[in-house]
């Protein structure tokens, strides 16, 4: 059951599980009107019904038509894992002469180690705009060459080619091509999740949307991972890594969303803009990231400050840091 508003000074919903009966309960709503719905595994959705915090709502599930329809709404990770992997009897890799596996890759493990790492960790690869080819991309004589194209995208094309090179571009333009022309033709996943049952039923999950559409988080952290118990119910620091200097932070208890900029030391540290960008399907020509700092994991200790791993000046060392130099750090 969700109910979901944007009266409040970020789009927020929350998501609950119904009981064995049916039953539910929506905690700790903030005062705003509400679209009510339900969502679930073998449903699709069902219509909004709209009301406000306090009010007894009963709403209507509604069976998904057919297998196909209900799978739209099952985890991306169901329709990731129709990919086909390589065989463990294929590696050590031979390279683009031999097997098309990458050489650099010994192991099965380590292909999917690399695809899991560089792939999915930041594309979520099951997900319906992954597993889908745009007709925006342009027209191609196959998907293996839609996926070449669809990987000089964005400003991260430099970092995908060298994921790519890694596995083998060969093989895996291949093996993404044959996973979504599976897909096209109607293969659907071989498994289908189950609905929560016991005490998975007590999840209460709370979102609010509080970036930027053009932005993305790396990370996020809202306490000391040493004693949870600090910070509590305070601000949520995000980590926007090359997209952006401004860091986002959330006011989870007045669902307010700002922002602080991220300072860097040298004026000449590159920026994520400077890289190369091919067109989007999604911003066209326009280089939407614009981060010096690359902010990764951001850290927080027992007196509630946060700490931010970032990048504060070009890449080669300063004078101080080289041979030469009587710096201890140098020494």
């Amino acid at each position: 059951m969700i109910a979901e508003t944007s009266d409040l000074a970020t789009k927020f919903a929350k998501v609950v599980v119904t009981d064995e009966r049916g039953r539910y309960v929506v905690p700790d709503l903030p005062k705003a009107n509400y679209s009510l719905w339900v969502r679930g595994y073998g449903l699709v959705d069902s219509a909004k019904v709209q009301s406000t915090p306090g009010k007894l709502v009963n709403l209507m599930a509604v069976p998904a038509p057919t297998a196909a329809a209900a799978a739209e709404y099952y985890p991306g990770v169901y329709w990731y894992a129709l990919l086909k992997i390589p065989a463990a009897s294929e590696f050590p890799g031979t390279g683009d002469k031999g097997n098309g596996i990458g050489e650099v890759i010994k192991t099965q493990h380590a292909w999917i180690d690399t695809l899991k790492n560089s792939c999915q960790s930041c594309h979520a690869l099951g997900s319906k705009g992954v597993r889908t080819l745009s007709k925006e991309l342009w027209e191609f004589s196959n998907s293996t060459e839609a996926w070449t194209r669809r990987l000089q995208s964005g400003q991260a094309m430099t970092n995908m080619f060298r994921t790519l090179s890694r596995l083998g571009p060969n093989k895996a333009l291949a093996l993404f091509a044959d996973w979504t022309d599976r897909i096209a033709a109607g293969e659907l996943p071989f498994a289908k999740p189950e609905r929560p049952q016991g005490i998975e039923r007590n999840v209460v999950i709370t979102m609010w949307d509080w970036g930027s559409s053009k932005h993305y988080l790396h990370d996020a952290i809202s306490s000391d991972k040493r004693d949870p118990t600090v910070n509590a119910n305070g601000p949520i620091y995000g980590s926007p890594e090359e997209s952006t200097d401004l860091v986002p932070v959330l006011d989870p208890l007045r669902n307010k969303a700002s922002e602080i900029l991220h300072p860097y030391r040298d004026p000449k540290t590159p920026s994520a803009r400077d890289l190369p960008v091919g067109t989007s399907v999604y911003w066209g020509d326009e280089p939407i990231w614009d981060g010096h700092t690359s902010i990764h994991n951001p850290i927080m200790d027992r007196k509630g400050q946060v700490w931010f791993t970032a990048r504060i000046r070009p890449a080669a060392n300063p004078d101080f840091c080289r041979m030469g130099s009587d710096h201890p750090s140098a020494q």
